[in-house]
């Protein structure tokens, strides 16, 4: 049983849940709001491990899924919108917990575990992952992040420093590799430098996503492939089933 989490609006969830299903595997799509009503959710954590039930009801019970793809950015906790204050609060810090420790151990392949900033996985600030970047082996632009929000400023910094000739890509990383590398050379009409791809790896392994599904934003030009952000929530069409197929190899790697 494969599982995809995701706030109802995730367009590239739904799209996974569909090819999951078009390619014979079962799926249940389970958005933040479907989670927030669960009949029943339980965790067992003892000596021997942990096990987790989530009852869905007629959308059906989640036990012990062998692949879980979490898109979730925030704790399931829509049922308690209109409650009290205090009451909403107590239930939104139960919900988060709950959904921290079950996603951080139920069993089987998961892309993401929660990391200690979001619930869907890594997700440095921008200026952090600048850093990781540049020791990672990456081009890096020179940005001003300044004050406030500075999730756009590596993008804007390297296309600036690209002017015209820019094109910007968006690779998905899976387990630090780039899923689809040749199309996506394909795709910009020029090769990869050489050892891009193993700093992507090594930068994946930085931020925490040596395991991980991840998105990285490029500025093409000419030879230089500029480092311009990252996601936890990549865009999972552009690298097509190329992706979908991966995901399904990940079930085979998982120890019994």
């Amino acid at each position: 049983m494969f599982v995809v989490l995701c706030d109802l609006d995730d367009s590239a969830a739904l799209w996974l849940d569909s090819r999951f299903r078009d390619l014979g595997q079962a799926c249940m799509l389970v958005t933040s709001g479907l989670l927030s009503f669960a009949r029943r959710r339980s965790q067992w954590i003892g000596r021997d491990g942990t096990r987790a039930i989530v009852d869905l009801g007629e959308a059906g019970l989640i036990d012990q899924p062998d692949l879980v793809v979490n898109r979730l950015l925030s704790p399931p906790v829509a049922a308690w919108q209109w409650a009290k204050p205090g009451e909403r609060d107590y239930a939104g810090a139960e919900m988060t917990a709950f959904a921290l420790s079950w996603l951080a151990a139920v069993p089987g392949a998961v892309r993401n575990r929660p990391s200690p900033t979001c619930l869907a996985g890594p997700s440095p600030h921008p200026l952090r992952a600048a850093v990781v970047a540049h020791h990672a082996g990456l081009d890096v632009p020179d940005a001003d992040f300044g004050a406030g929000t500075a999730t756009l400023r590596l993008l804007e910094a390297a296309v600036r420093g690209a002017a015209g000739a820019a094109h910007v890509l968006h690779l998905v990383v899976l387990d630090g590799r780039i899923v689809g590398a040749d199309g996506v050379e394909h795709r910009v009409g020029a090769r990869m430098p050489e050892g891009f791809p193993s700093a992507i790896t090594r930068f994946a392994s930085a931020v925490g996503a040596a395991e991980g599904l991840i998105g990285i934003d490029v500025v093409v030009s000419g030879s230089r492939w500029w480092f311009a952000g990252m996601t936890p929530l990549p865009d999972l069409m552009v690298a097509g089933d190329a992706l979908v197929q991966d995901l399904i190899g990940l079930v085979e790697k998982v120890p019994a």
